[in-house]
């Protein structure tokens, strides 16, 4: 990194649904195998301790921050464990939907918003 940088400007990718609640966020281990972008729905695997893409049937706990390539190891990637998330912008698996896990972020912390 440079001591100093320029920068051209800075672009809202809309992940965020407002402030009202406050976003925390945590380090976990992503399971070895995929590339995961900036937004996805993670489910946590009890057994392995990792976390990976949340599928149809299975339940959704965190949002990842950042994008984290982790095709060849388990890699350690920064997720949201709480704060106010726009729908539209949210990842999940195809087949899946985001508003059918809506009920349960809300039991843990993540709400949902349409900024549509």
């Amino acid at each position: 990194m440079a001591i100093r940088e320029s920068m051209t400007g800075v672009t809202y990718d809309e992940l965020f649904g407002g402030p009202e609640i406050p976003v925390l966020t945590k380090n976990v281990t992503l399971a070895k195998g995929a590339a995961h972008k900036r937004g996805e729905l993670l489910t946590l695997d009890t057994t392995a301790g990792t976390y990976a893409l949340t599928e149809k049937g299975k339940a959704a706990s965190v949002v990842l921050a950042y994008d984290t390539d982790a095709t060849s190891a388990d890699t350690i990637a920064t997720v949201y464990t709480c704060g106010r998330f726009n729908r539209e912008k949210l990842i999940v698996a195809d087949g899946d939907t985001v508003d059918a896990h809506e009920e349960e972020l809300r039991g843990v912390g993540i709400y949902l918003a349409s900024l549509k």
